[in-house]
């Protein structure tokens, strides 16, 4: 069951048959079963905003597949942190780098341990430093080089973020969002650098012309 909103008064009209649907009112309550039959439309032609990642996003996106927009007001305060204090990230980043090292050379013949105390001890003082940045709480997104559970969620069930759903106002209806390709990790340990296509003669009549979208670099075949 729906509601109609009194528009003027912002209250809903509860215990009145009003008929059918109307033409540019707003109604509240119903279900998503509904909402698909009324438009008659699929999961995938609807674009669901919402603020919590449970009860909007993942919710409607297992029910019926539905895009996802999720908001996310602390994401300016995060993306400030992110652009300001880019140094400590750097440094983390740095530290990892060296902690990998460390573990690089040995194999299965191996007896001693890496004293990796040291390093270990330098990650969590800049993992501190770092989540001071963002205040008490930590960051919602990040606790040192990884990502939080709130994280993994929202890449896992969002199709889009943002912190405020007025940021589509800065792009048309026939835009398309494409994410960036990621590498597993098993793949992020090639580098492929150079494509051996010309023995194939796969580049004949080919050219690849590198577009930029936001900061992605997106390869398009003409």
């Amino acid at each position: 069951m729906s509601y109609l909103y009194f528009q003027d008064t912002g209250k809903l009209r509860i215990g009145t048959y009003t008929g059918p649907l109307q033409h540019c009112a707003v109604y509240s309550g119903g279900s998503s079963d509904m909402v698909c039959d009324l438009l008659g439309v699929k999961g995938k032609d609807i674009l669901y905003i919402g603020d919590h990642i449970f009860g909007d996003i993942l919710k409607s996106k297992k029910r019926q597949g539905w895009r996802t927009f999720l908001v996310v007001p602390k994401l300016a305060r995060e993306l400030h942190v992110w652009t300001e204090k880019s140094e400590i990230f750097e440094e983390l980043r740095s530290l990892d780098v060296l902690l990998a090292e460390l573990y690089q050379p040995l194999d299965s013949g191996s007896s001693e341990r890496p004293d990796n105390s040291s390093i270990k001890r330098k990650i969590q003082n800049v993992t501190h430093k770092m989540d001071m940045c963002y205040g008490k709480m930590g960051s919602l997104f990040r606790c040192g080089s990884r990502q939080t559970f709130f994280a993994n969620q929202l890449m896992r069930y969002a199709d889009l973020y943002a912190a405020s759903f007025l940021n589509f106002l800065y792009y048309p209806f026939s835009y398309l969002f494409r994410a960036p390709p990621v590498l597993m990790p098993h793949e992020s340990t090639v580098e492929h650098m150079h494509l051996e296509l010309r023995e194939s003669g796969l580049l004949m009549g080919h050219r690849l012309h590198q577009l930029s979208f936001h900061g992605h670099q997106v390869g398009e075949w003409q």
